[in-house]
């Protein structure tokens, strides 16, 4: 069968620009974002052999559930005018030039966040799925043949139906609902006051009620919080097939020629 990596770009690129400590060229160019995001990104491909792989970045744009919600992601940093030293971005143009050496596909479609293109790509292809993101939104479309990969290096974790239930106490089908529950601070989506991890099990299991406006407010964050599934596919499997393209690579040798 099929193995279809999905990685979400800009989750890595911000784990490889701020996990690292900062590296700079002889010009004073930084590259950690670059060195980072290859590395991390060979070393995931060598963990979970896929057959396929896809790497999906986020637009450069207002997400459309801002529409719906405006505080949504506003609390996420604006690195326009940011010098190249402060800004991640400043590296992504030689990032996409390390997955053209690599022959890794990647897309970066308007009008659709990565998660949502992330998502449709795992509900609608034929294959086993790993997603590698350390974003916990994946979690709702983990079934018996899609998984997620969190990597961090010898803590990594790759979440299954098993593991989900054993650390939140819900199968993967109630996470979008416990995730409403909660709400999301990442994406600057507020819970339900007083509804904290296990309250949220205890609503889930019928043990705790929510009043009107509680509900009303789980209601508005499972339309922000559900992911869109239904997005054309611009790549189909057979475009994404990867194979035998690590051996040789060096992320060193890549950074000399750019």
């Amino acid at each position: 069968m099929s193995k279809l990596l999905l990685v979400d770009g800009h989750n890595l690129l911000f784990k490889a620009f701020y996990g690292i400590p900062e590296k700079l060229l002889p010009n004073g160019r930084p590259i950690q974002g670059i060195t980072g995001f290859i590395g991390i990104l060979t070393k995931i491909i060598k963990l979970t052999e896929p057959t396929h792989i896809l790497v999906v970045f986020d637009p450069d744009e207002k997400p459309s559930r801002a529409d719906l919600f405006a505080p949504y992601k506003q609390n996420r940093q604006d690195f326009s005018g940011k010098a190249d030293r402060e800004n991640p971005f400043s590296q992504l143009d030689d990032i996409k030039r390390g997955l053209d050496s690599l022959q890794v596909k990647y897309i970066e479609q308007p009008g659709y966040e990565a998660d949502d293109m992330i998502a449709s790509y795992a509900l609608q292809t034929p294959s086993e799925v790993i997603i590698a993101s350390s974003d916990t939104d994946f979690l709702q479309l983990i079934c018996h043949r899609i998984t997620v990969f969190c990597y961090r290096s010898k803590k990594s974790i790759l979440y299954t139906e098993t593991e989900v239930q054993e650390r939140y106490g819900i199968l993967p089908s109630k996470f979008l609902e416990y995730k409403a529950l909660i709400g999301d601070k990442t994406d600057n989506i507020d819970g339900v006051r007083g509804v904290g991890p296990k309250n949220a099990v205890k609503v889930l299991n019928g043990e705790k009620g929510l009043t009107e406006a509680e509900l009303a407010l789980f209601e508005r964050n499972l339309g922000l919080i559900k992911l869109n599934t239904e997005i054309e596919l611009p790549y189909t499997l057979d475009q994404l097939s990867f194979s035998n393209r690590l051996d040789g690579f060096e992320v060193g040798q890549y950074l000399r020629n750019i």
